[in-house]
Parts: C-alpha cells; sequence; structure tokens
C-alpha cells in the first residue's frame, strides 16, 4: 500500500504542478475548464462510490489528495472537500442521490451551508422562500442546508457575490431562494457529517501548513539581512525546524491512524500559528500575492474559525471523557 499511496502522491503533485496557476485561480477562481481538469482525473468525486462516477477510493487516497492539493490551492482542496465529506454524506440515502453522478463529473456544482450552519428558510407549498446567507461556492445548482433539518435546495439561485477572506478561489456570497426544497432528513447531521470529516479537514490543514511553510523555507535560504542569509538567524531557524517537526507529527498522526478528534485538535491549534510566521518571514513582501503565501494565512483563519471553535472543544472533552458533560 505504501507503494501505492506514493505513486498516488506523485500522480497528484504532477497534475498540481502542471495545472494549478495559484495565482490565477486566487483572481479568478475556480473556472469550469480546471474543474472538467480535477474531475477527468478523478480527484473531484475522490470518495464516493464508482457507481456515482466517483474514485470511491479509500480514506488514505482520499487525504493523500487533499493535501497535497492543498499546497498550491486551498481552494481546490476545499471544493473536493464539500463535496466528498459534506455533500455526499448529506444526500448518501436518500433520493437526492442521483445528483452524485454530475456532482462527480463536475457537470453541477455543490455547496454546504457550513459556515453559519444554520438557515432563515422557509418552506410553503414546495418552494424555499428567503436568504442564506455567507455561502462558500454560492454559484452551485445544489445546495445541502443545515437548519431545524438537513434539506436541499435546487438552483440555479440569485446571488450576491461578495469578496471573501479566505478560499478566494470558490465564489462566496448571500443566495435569495424562491425554488423547490426538498427534504433529506427530519433533524439537522451536521454535527455527525463534521465530526466524520475530522481526518479530511485534518488533511487540507496538513497540506496547507506544509505549503507555506516550504516557502519560508525557501525564502530564508536565498533572502539576505545584514549581510547574512536569513536562515542563520537563530530565532528565525529555530522556528521554522520547530514548525516543521510539527509537520511531520502531525503527517505521522493522519496516516498512522491515530485518534482523529486528537490529529484534528493538533492541526486547527498548529494552523494559524505557522501560516502567520511563514507570512512574517517574509517581512512586508508576505502580504503581497506574487510571493504565494498570504493566501495561506487567510484560509487558515477561515478554516479554523469555521471548523474549530467552544463546540469543537465540547466535543473532544466529552471524546476524552467517554460521556456527556454539562458544561457550566
Amino acid at each position: 500500500m505504501e507503494e501505492e499511496n506514493n505513486i498516488l502522491r506523485e500522480t497528484v503533485v504532477e497534475f498540481c504542478e502542471k495545472n494549478l496557476d495559484e495565482k490565477k485561480i486566487e483572481t479568478e477562481g475556480i473556472t469550469e475548464k480546471l474543474t472538467d481538469l480535477i474531475a477527468s482525473q478523478g480527484f473531484l468525486g475522490s470518495a464516493i462510490p464508482d457507481k456515482y462516477s466517483g474514485s470511491g477510493l479509500d480514506e488514505t487516497s482520499y487525504e493523500i489528495i487533499l493535501e497535497e492539493i492543498a499546497k498550491y490551492s486551498p481552494s481546490v482542496a476545499m471544493k473536493i472537500f464539500i463535496l466528498n465529506s459534506m455533500y455526499y454524506p448529506a444526500v448518501k440515502g436518500t433520493s437526492a442521490e442521483d445528483t452524485l453522478n454530475d456532482a462527480s463529473t463536475g457537470k453541477i456544482g455543490v455547496a454546504v451551508d457550513f459556515i453559519n450552519k444554520t438557515g432563515s428558510v422557509e418552506s410553503e407549498s414546495g418552494k424555499a422562500k428567503g436568504t442564506l446567507k455567507n455561502i462558500l461556492g454560492s454559484d452551485a445548482e445544489k445546495l445541502i442546508v443545515f437548519a431545524d433539518n438537513t434539506s436541499m435546495i435546487s438552483g440555479p439561485f440569485k446571488s450576491d457575490s461578495r469578496d471573501f477572506m479566505g478560499f478566494r478561489g470558490l465564489r462566496f456570497g448571500d443566495l435569495h431562494l424562491d425554488n423547490s426544497i426538498q427534504i433529506l432528513d427530519k433533524n439537522s447531521r451536521i454535527a455527525e457529517i463534521m465530526e466524520k470529516s475530522y481526518g479530511a479537514a485534518s488533511a487540507i490543514a496538513l497540506g496547507m501548513i506544509s505549503g507555506a511553510l516550504q516557502k519560508a523555507i525557501d525564502y530564508t535560504n536565498v533572502r539576505k539581512a545584514f549581510g547574512n542569509q536569513l536562515r542563520d538567524f537563530e530565532p528565525v531557524s529555530f522556528r521554522l525546524a520547530r514548525f516543521r517537526s510539527v509537520e511531520s507529527i502531525l503527517r505521522n498522526s493522519l496516516y498512522g491512524r491515530t485518534d482523529p478528534y486528537y490529529t484534528f485538535n493538533f492541526a486547527m491549534e498548529h494552523l494559524v500559528e505557522i501560516a502567520r510566521y511563514s507570512v512574517n518571514t517574509h517581512g512586508g513582501y508576505g502580504y503581497f500575492k506574487d510571493f504565494g503565501v498570504e493566501k495561506f494565512y487567510r484560509d487558515a483563519i477561515v478554516m479554523k474559525s469555521v471548523f474549530y471553535g467552544t463546540e469543537e472543544l465540547r466535543k473532544l472533552t466529552e471524546h476524552v471523557y467517554s460521556e456527556k458533560i454539562n458544561f457550566v
């Protein structure tokens, strides 16, 4: 299996180097042409069964794809994650399963309301009316809403797009609804779906950490200050070396199948810190898009704010104590 995983990793890296123009994705978004390319490689539907035109890959293979792609474009990795780790489990076993064929091949776009994790949507006579705010992937034709129940809403939607700090390869904005709504579950399954996505989310975080850290190491290897390379300054090189050890521990934890709660917590606790310092090693240049490091910092902040907060810490604590806790 290790040899197969290495071949897969090399294949993904080769694809990224040839097709993922990180600066272009940040400014122009993930185009239809690029989506078709990702789908043709089987990456778009990585974890979706082949009966739905997916690749049906195992967990490790799926995480390798997310990790390597996130080193180049966290936005592309997040697009794959939304489909495989959130949309697929939401529609699996429902009458909406038939949408997976088109989603896996890139014929339709999908999104999940996982930023707000709720929705101000009313259903009347088979119509969904209202406005969903802060949708990442707001150009999607199918949208999963985690409100009082889990629902799928079909587009096309009227939307107001606006700039977003992170994952700029994905369209972001508010959706104004006047379309049919399909109830998938009587109860929202957002907590269950999010917890099962810990491994995949950790893989994206690992890729972002690795991508940001490599840019910092490369820069300090060539940039000089006061006649010396930046790597010659102990506070800089020592800290980057420590972060490299964090990266290695995280990778071993993820693929060594350490408890996903602990791996996810470890990833989220270090993601922003490492991305921020990688920017800082570049000085003022770190905030220029041309250096390709600032996106990791922006995306890291958004990812941590969306995926990691008080609720996740409560889940981790209850996992440690193996029982429900009445926090005060």
